[in-house]
């Protein structure tokens, strides 16, 4: 082999052993298996919720000996507050203490499920705007008797004598002090998040929850009596759809008479005007 000849031979060997070399770093072989790992990332963090209706600390208010004598010039009962906030599984005896500075010991008796009452308070306002309101959830209890129903088989209505069994809860709800109602409310509130939160709602805050509730109640529709029903199977429904696809809140407004319905409105506009004006002045 002339000299020639040999320096194409070793060209030929050098680039072919270069061009396997790329192919091998480019194509790994078959038998060798590369196992993805995926990296576990960390559980994201709780995160603040964004507050729109922020409700003022208790430390921020004026304890009853702390306000100067001369302030009041109308005589009102002071709230029953504990010294320091209890759990929130452990509140039911503070609570009551409180509310009967809103209620006679026979109203409490007649209108409230004192157990468990804060968590059940929050459960219900969350529940309020679905389909459906669990029985077992409401802190207040239903008014005695059934619903009646008037006029014809074929056309049911509403009847007026159903409210009655409202009237009496209904004068209850407008005797309250809402201020005092308020500071109750403001007192116990980290209660009331700490409840909130349990039902899975970490990133969300409560009195935000409320006022929402509270705005979706106002848009239930007041139109005159009685109302038009219809009898599908066993239970009532609203003869007119949209009153029918209603939420279970606005339905328990609607069982109302448009009077006693329209002061119930008034109500839900006090309260929501309080609630969402709780900062400092």
């Amino acid at each position: 082999m002339n000299r020639t000849n040999l320096i194409i031979l070793i060209l030929v060997l050098v680039l072919g052993a270069l061009g396997l070399s790329m192919y091998f770093q480019n194509y790994p072989a078959e038998e060798q298996v590369v196992q993805e790992v995926k990296q576990k990332l960390p559980p994201e963090p709780t995160k603040n919720p964004i507050v729109h209706y922020p409700v003022v600390e208790p430390t921020a208010e004026l304890k009853p000996s702390e306000q100067q004598e001369n302030t009041p010039t109308v005589k009102t009962t002071e709230p029953l507050l504990p010294e320091s906030l209890p759990l929130v599984q452990e509140s039911d005896q503070s609570i009551e203490t409180a509310l009967s500075s809103l209620f006679s010991k026979e109203s409490l008796n007649i209108l409230f499920y004192r157990d468990n009452f804060i968590q059940k308070f929050v459960a219900t306002i969350d529940n309020l705007p679905e389909k459906k309101l669990p029985r077992t959830l409401l802190p207040i209890k239903a008014p005695g008797g059934k619903f009646l129903v008037s006029g014809t088989q074929e056309e049911p209505q509403t009847s007026s004598r159903n409210y009655k069994r409202y009237e009496p809860i209904l004068l209850l709800l407008e005797s309250i002090d809402t201020d005092q109602a308020i500071k109750i409310y403001t007192f116990f509130y980290p209660l009331f998040q700490t409840a909130y939160e349990q039902l899975g709602y970490t990133n969300a805050y409560f009195n935000d929850r409320l006022v929402y509730v509270i705005d979706h109640l106002i848009e239930t529709p007041n139109p005159p009596d009685p109302i038009q029903l219809a009898q599908p199977a066993v239970l009532f429904t609203y003869a007119d759809p949209d009153l029918e696809k209603r939420s279970a809140g606005q339905k328990i407004l609607l069982r109302l008479g448009q009077e006693q319905r329209t002061r119930v409105l008034k109500l839900l506009n006090s309260y929501r005007q309080k609630l969402t004006n709780l900062l400092p002045q």
